[in-house]
């Protein structure tokens, strides 16, 4: 075994605001000063005239006096070590490399060797990782006291630890991103990112990581970031190699995808009011259709890794069928109206033009509207509702207190116009993820290819002139009613009035802020679907 190694008389941590250890005992030195020498000389590799070192330590002092000065300090630093750490020769001071101890010069060995090596095992993984949590506090600090020469040094050691880490960041989530363990990957692209917002390389690598996942979302979401950086500060776009890297990574992503969910089949039924653009997924034996809320585009909608996995574990039991309104998406939009018997229009041509005699329908928001109403005029076609967020009136009324008044809900919907085309009402429909990045690049591009602003108010005003609550008790098919008790677009209470006023509903109030029902906690959703439609073939 090798020999055990005493621990070095003087401990210096200087990520952050420095710390001293003396024989693994904390021990403060009394002077700015005292600290500035140690790093400087720390960071030299020979010795540095004393000369030299006035100069840094008291720019303003004679020599003569800032040699005293330099006496003085080097006494009390020793003395409160109460060991020797200082050498000198020929006029010129250095540490004693055996009794002293760097943070920062331990990283610096460190990442060097993680950077040059082929590959990295767990241990230097780990140990990597334990490192740049340390190495990214900033170096001394608090420690200036009127020296140009100090700070000017400072800034010059600083640029060049941040240029250090910043190569061990990307050796580091480069490892990780090979070994499939993306979370902390992307955790860290995030830190790369925060060190220099305006660093190219790092959203390319944040775009490698997304690719690797497959979403589509997270490398547009990182290319815009990157993007409008720029462009806010510098009034520039990305380089050629970001624009390079971002287009053959989209490519990818659709060569990848081109046999799976994400680009699903578009077919299009015919009916005397319109084509309405619907796909199939999955095989199951029972039918589902997915009846959306005011916009959808079943392309993109499906490129979201979170909404495609639910849809996936649907598919297990249900041919699920999605599509987009009439007035929306790839559907007709030319003299399209939004009303719920509209809606049922569509859901109907559908169900004929698939061959389908007999469907559930989950009907989410104003979706719930359109699927409730081809149940009242057609429960032949439906084996069960399932609602999620929906209401029975889209404005407020003095018995129905659970809405925006008609004036309120203009001014949202103007809102909603002037924002058209950004990630609009993100903050209201999914406030629980209203940061990430990837939901709003995706939620944005949805909206832009849903609708326009114009339709947009055609769409919305449908809603706020509709009230079903007199159809209500002539639902006679199965219905599980859900809604999420902080739910901020549609009131708890339009869900209570919903189980209670609808014959023989199962209540499912479920906790969240979310309206959006792929956003938040949705396992229990797709869960309460899976029992409540299991539970009615029994």
């Amino acid at each position: 075994m090798p020999p055990h190694l005493p621990s070095p008389a003087l401990q210096l941590q200087i990520f952050g605001v420095p710390l001293t250890l003396v024989q693994g005992r904390e021990t403060p030195l009394p002077l700015k000063r005292a600290v500035a020498l140690l790093a400087y000389l720390a960071f030299n590799t020979g010795p540095v005239p004393r000369a030299h070192l006035v100069t840094v330590l008291w720019p303003d002092a004679d020599e003569t006096r800032g040699r005293a000065r330099l006496r003085r300090l080097i006494y009390t630093i020793e003395g409160a070590v109460s060991s020797r750490i200082f050498s000198s020769n020929n006029d010129c001071l250095a540490l004693i490399a055996q009794v002293v101890e760097i943070d920062a010069l331990q990283f610096m060995l460190f990442a060097r060797g993680a950077v040059a090596a082929a590959a990295l095992d767990d241990n230097a993984l780990t140990e990597a990782s334990q490192w740049v949590e340390r190495a990214r506090r900033q170096l001394l600090q608090g420690i200036a006291f009127g020296s140009d020469i100090f700070d000017d040094w400072l800034k010059a050691a600083s640029i060049e630890h941040e240029r250090l880490l910043a190569r061990l960041l990307e050796r580091l989530i480069d490892a990780l991103g090979r070994q499939s363990d993306l979370a902390p990957a992307l955790e860290l692209a995030e830190v790369l990112i925060a060190q220099d917002v305006y660093r190219e390389p790092s959203y390319v690598l944040l775009m490698q990581l997304h690719a690797r996942q497959g979403h589509s979302a997270g490398v547009e979401a990182a290319y815009t970031r990157c993007a409008d950086a720029l462009r806010a500060e510098f009034g520039i776009r990305p380089g050629p190699q970001t624009e390079k890297a971002y287009l053959r990574l989209t490519e990818d992503l659709k060569r990848v995808s081109s046999n799976r969910m994400v680009r699903p089949n578009v077919r299009f039924a015919e009916s005397r009011f319109g084509v309405v653009a619907y796909t199939a997924l999955g095989a199951g034996e029972q039918t589902l259709v997915i009846a959306p809320g005011f916009v959808c585009q079943i392309e993109i909608v499906l490129e979201y890794p979170p909404f495609r996995a639910l849809i996936e574990a649907l598919t297990d039991r249900f041919q699920v069928i999605m599509f987009d309104r009439r007035g929306v998406g790839l559907s007709e939009r030319l003299g399209a109206t939004s009303t719920p018997s509209a809606m049922a229009a569509d859901i109907a041509a559908i169900l004929e033009h698939a061959g389908v005699p007999k469907a559930w329908l989950f009907g989410s928001s104003e979706g719930g509207m359109g699927a409730m109403r081809l149940a009242i005029d057609h429960p032949d076609r439906i084996q069960g509702l399932c609602l999620f967020g929906s209401l029975a009136r889209g404005s407020a009324a003095p018995d129905y207190p659970w809405a925006l008044s008609a004036g309120a809900y203009g001014v949202w919907l103007e809102r909603l116009s002037a924002a058209w085309g950004g990630p609009v009402g993100i903050e209201t429909f999914a406030p629980s993820e209203k940061d990430d990045p990837a939901l709003r690049a995706w939620w944005a591009r949805l909206v832009r290819h849903a609708a326009s602003p114009g339709g947009l108010e055609t769409i919305l005003a449908g809603l706020r002139d509709t009230d079903m609550r007199a159809d209500l008790e002539r639902i006679a098919v199965p219905t599980l009613v859900m809604h999420r008790r902080g739910d901020r677009a549609v009131r708890f209470e339009a869900g209570e009035h919903l189980a209670r006023n609808i014959p023989g509903a199962v209540w499912r109030p479920l906790e969240g802020d979310d309206h959006f029902w792929w956003c938040g906690d949705s396992e229990p959703v797709i869960q309460a679907i899976l029992d409540f439609s299991a539970h009615q073939q029994d």
